[in-house]
């Protein structure tokens, strides 16, 4: 089909036009592999083709109509402000110790290599309220009791990358929670079809079509209980094990840590505060959609009660009591001065600023790439929008079913994500159109809108999954980096060890996953398909390190007494 050409007999008031601006910023974030200002361009694109073609109207127009609207806009602001909040409590309880304390707790217990890397792994699903929190504090806190157990620096970096973005993905009380929330609420916005489901009920929905997410979090036990790995970091593993281990460590750019320790606190200066902060948003949220609800269903589920909450109301005011308790409870403990507290928490405000960043321009993209808003009084269009996902439709419903818009969006979505070296950037370019393109082609034929269809829970999941795995694989993410960074393991060595592992769980998203669910298998019979994989794949081609490390020791005594049995001979 020709992309020149329309598929509805009405005309597209863009046409092939309303692709270009996130295709622009999509381009030049993987040309230049800076995601703010491909973002910011793709802007500045979208609004000249709205004003056609008139630059000077298209950069006020960008100003004004977009990028000032969604600087303002309510709920984007009590995103901003829930993210802010967040990352000045990570920063007071971090520097206070106390999340220190917290991962001690347990460390305390492992002594042996399978416990130690479970014991990573367990601390990874504790820490889940943010990947950023969970990288840099497990990594430098488990580096000696992994030296100690001769687990590599190379495996520690995998278990700490794989385990950080994944379970903050999917966590309920996360600093992504309200952005990823936020990013379905902008495609549901955009979609044409009824009985338009919730955002924060279709982000509850797709969690278990979510199948890289849940297996990458899944496959960091496996490799522990059944001890195998493969690929590159069978080696690292190996060389680990050697007797040489303080050679193997310089050789690979891994001595040891020689800067003074952080602060460490009891666990419970954060064990204490992000408990409440969980219990006061569960309970905001609860409170608010049962005053919702209420008036219609006089036995509502939890599900239909949280679902109508106010989520975001829930977490602003959850993180500002968390904020506000970590402070009374850390201030008179005398752990830190005043000023060392302020600069923690602004610390935290500061680390959060790439996100929100993010967030605010992605979102005045998807405005733009959006319908057009009309004024319900006068019937007149206010801001006009190019309305991409529409003919995206009117392209891809001729061409492509909609039993393949799971994989595809995974593969998409996975493909932007390596190439940029962010999730949260590709999450925001892809997940309005993605979600409203799925709903729309879901009711082509005028039937309103299964919420619980498969496909369109799938497309949610894959979209989030798609982005996370591409992130897991680039080496410019920002997250590998710092996972790298923190585990004292060289950076390009985690991505070499880490890929492969990655790409386990991705094939099997898609042969075990996104292509069954689409053509109509049980979930279940999706998730037991792509645990045999991976546990196939482990038997079938992974080895156990200690036992290589065995053979070759055995075979190094073998060769020595068959030396000495020579040298004997010869001299006889």
């Amino acid at each position: 089909m020709n992309l020149f050409l329309l598929a509805d007999a009405a005309p597209h008031p863009f046409g092939w036009l309303s692709l270009v601006p996130p295709l622009v910023a999509i381009a030049l974030a993987i040309a230049t592999r800076r995601i703010l200002l491909s973002l910011l361009i793709g802007i500045v694109v979208g609004a000249i083709t709205l004003q056609h073609g008139n630059p000077i109207a298209g950069i006020q127009s960008a100003c004004i109509d977009f990028l000032w609207e969604k600087l303002i806009d309510y709920e984007k602001v009590q995103v901003y402000t829930f993210t802010l909040l967040m990352g000045g409590m990570i920063g007071l309880i971090s520097a206070s110790g106390g999340m220190r304390g917290l991962v001690n707790l347990l460390v305390r217990f492992a002594n042996t290599r399978l416990k130690g890397q479970i014991t990573g792994w367990l601390m990874g699903l504790v820490i889940f309220f943010d990947d950023y929190a969970n990288m840099l504090l497990l990594g430098g806190t488990l580096k000696p009791l992994t030296d100690r157990l001769k687990i590599s620096r190379e495996k520690l970096a995998y278990i700490v990358d794989s385990t950080a973005a994944p379970v903050a993905g999917l966590a309920l009380i996360s600093t992504w929670v309200a952005t990823e929330i936020n990013f379905i609420q902008q495609g549901i916005q955009q979609a044409e079809a009824t009985n338009l489901p919730d955002a924060f009920v279709l982000f509850i929905q797709s969690i278990p079509y979510r199948f890289y997410t849940l297996w990458a979090l899944l496959l960091v036990p496996l490799v522990a209980l059944t001890r195998r790995d493969f690929g590159p970091m069978l080696k690292a593993e190996v060389r680990m094990l050697s007797p040489d281990k303080e050679a193997t460590q310089k050789e690979n750019g891994q001595e040891a840590d020689s800067q003074e320790l952080p602060l460490t606190s009891s666990w419970l200066n954060a064990a204490v505060p992000v408990g409440v902060m969980l219990v006061v948003i569960l309970s905001v949220l609860y409170w608010t959609g049962y005053q919702v609800v209420i008036a219609s269903n006089a036995n509502p589920s939890l599900l239909q009660i949280f679902g109508k909450g106010e989520s975001y109301l829930a977490l602003v005011v959850g993180s500002a009591t968390g904020l506000v308790l970590s402070i009374g409870l850390i201030l008179p403990q005398k752990l830190l001065s005043n000023k060392e507290a302020i600069w923690a928490i602004l610390k935290g405000f500061y680390a959060m600023a790439p996100a929100l960043l993010i967030l605010w321009l992605a979102a005045a993209l998807a405005a733009q790439t959006g319908k057009p808003k009309v004024n319900a009084k006068t019937e007149q269009i206010v801001v006009n929008g190019l309305d991409t996902a529409g003919y995206m439709e009117s392209i891809l419903r001729d061409n492509l079913s909609a039993t393949m818009l799971p994989t595809t969006i995974f593969l998409i979505s996975a493909a932007v994500a390596f190439a940029t070296g962010t999730s949260w950037g590709t999450m925001g370019i892809l997940i309005p159109p993605s979600v409203s393109l799925t709903a729309n082609m879901l009711t082509a034929e005028g039937q309103p809108l299964d919420v619980g269809d498969p496909i369109l829970l799938a497309a949610v999941g894959s979209v989030l999954s798609g982005a996370i795995f591409g992130d897991h694989c680039s080496p410019i993410s920002d997250t590998t980096i710092l996972s790298s960074q923190s585990c004292g393991c060289n950076h390009i060595d985690h991505v070499r060890t880490q890929m492969p592992y990655a790409l386990l769980g991705a094939v099997a998203s898609v042969l075990a996953g996104t292509i069954p669910i689409a053509y109509g298998a049980p979930i279940w019979f999706c998730h037991v398909m792509g645990v045999g994989m991976l546990l196939g794949t482990l038997y079938l081609v992974g080895k156990v390190p200690e036992e290589l490390v065995e053979q070759a020791s055995d075979q190094e005594r073998e060769d020595e007494l068959e030396a000495e049995a020579l040298a004997s001979s010869s001299e006889i």
